[in-house]
């Protein structure tokens, strides 16, 4: 008599474990994933790092050009959001930044593409996403998630706020007959900027979407006249504002 309780948890178990397998076997079944790209050009030319462009007949270099992509969200054909969770992406063509005065050395890279897994799958109209960080994290560094680190280089602590990350910063030289440094970086709770774009994504039958964005550095640049104001900071409110809203506006486009 004291086996038979023994014997039927024998059985029970295999049974709990199919299930628990047929569970796990539905949860990936019914998830799919976006391929977002953002692929930085400079007009007509692909956006690279050490070599010379001509735009508005002056000489621009780059150094260096990178930007939050944050707070990504899908709108369903209802009308009701899916947002992906602790979505903070660097996007970012650069060579080696050096970090704490030089203790650390965050190395070159260039990312133009972001993987979101794991999305329910349903038909989506539209898809939204910020160029920046939400106050609530840009006012606290340690309060960070996904990608946001002090370890980056995007964030500057010589800025009057002392606790907040750089949005978005272009780096280089200018040259017509004398040259420039060339600096304009974004950083103010009032800089973050929330994009929409009407797109239909087919996840229902597909497991997988690819997402396209063309994003023009000179829209940037004569947001601001760079020439006149080749230095754009915590110095210059209403120059960072025009950047932001060069990002909102102009900056992005859909393939």
């Amino acid at each position: 008599m004291l086996k038979q309780p023994f014997k039927s948890f024998l059985i029970f178990t295999p049974l709990l474990s199919l299930l628990s397998c047929s569970k796990e076997k539905e949860i990936i079944i019914n998830n799919s994933s976006i391929e977002l790209t953002f692929d930085n050009r400079v007009a007509n030319e692909d956006f690279n790092i050490n070599k010379t462009y001509n735009i508005d007949g002056k000489n621009y270099t780059f150094d260096s050009f990178r930007y939050w992509i944050s707070n990504i969200k899908l709108e369903a054909q209802d009308g009701s959001w899916y947002e992906i969770p602790d979505a903070y992406y660097l996007i970012e063509e650069t060579g080696e930044v050096t970090v704490q005065d030089g203790q650390y050395t965050y190395p070159a890279n260039k990312r133009e593409t972001i993987v979101l897994n794991n999305i329910p799958k349903n038909n989506y109209k539209s898809i939204s996403f910020a160029v920046g960080v939400d106050e609530k994290r840009n006012n606290n560094l340690s309060d960070a998630i996904g990608e946001l680190s002090t370890m980056k280089g995007m964030t500057n602590v010589s800025w009057m706020w002392h606790t907040s990350y750089i949005f978005s910063s272009i780096k280089g030289i200018v040259v017509d007959k004398t040259s420039k440094v060339l600096k304009i970086e974004t950083g103010l709770n009032e800089n973050y900027r929330t994009i929409t774009v009407k797109k239909d994504i087919n996840l229902t039958t597909k497991g997988k979407e690819i997402i396209k964005f063309d994003g023009d550095v000179v829209t940037i640049l004569q947001a601001v006249d760079s020439w006149n104001n080749p230095a754009v900071a915590a110095s210059t409110p209403e120059l960072m504002e025009k950047v932001a809203e060069a990002f909102k506006n102009n900056f992005f486009k859909l393939k």
